[in-house]
């Protein structure tokens, strides 16, 4: 059974998408990036968009019932090849501060750089796939 999340919001207007799915016992989110939700605005730097993004991705997944920790599968897309090192820094970081048992086994994404987002000002954005537990998914 396929379970849909709620709509996303920029700047106080719904979007026409969701925020992700839940399938069986998997959450699936897509399109977490560095915007800010009041404003719609793109976060300045890497760093900043990529923390952004993660809130996004531990909030999206804490209203699925799951949490980060259950995180299975990131996949990363950046916007240059540039922005690698300077992502890589502020993800770990983010990570000691949040969720420092995903820094122990980091064979679980994907890095892709690619030739672009949706909005020129965009530098990352990140798909996951977490795992819901039975106790949780029982409801």
């Amino acid at each position: 059974m396929k379970k849909a999340l709620g709509f996303v919001f920029e700047a106080g207007k719904r979007m026409p998408w969701k925020k992700g799915v839940i399938v069986g016992n998997f959450v699936f989110l897509t399109g977490c990036e560095g915007r800010d939700p009041e404003t719609g605005i793109e976060a300045k730097g890497i760093k900043a968009q990529t923390f952004l993004a993660l809130d996004k991705v531990k909030q999206r997944l804490e209203e699925a019932g799951t949490s980060i920790e259950n995180v299975v599968k990131f996949t990363w897309y950046l916007k240059d090849r540039s922005l690698v090192k300077e992502f890589r820094e502020a993800r770990e970081e983010w990570f000691r501060k949040n969720c420092p048992q995903l820094l122990e086994n980091p064979d679980y994404a994907t890095t892709l750089v690619i030739a672009g987002l949706s909005k020129e000002e965009m530098l990352i954005e990140v798909d996951v796939i977490a795992y819901l537990p039975d106790k949780q998914n029982a409801r």
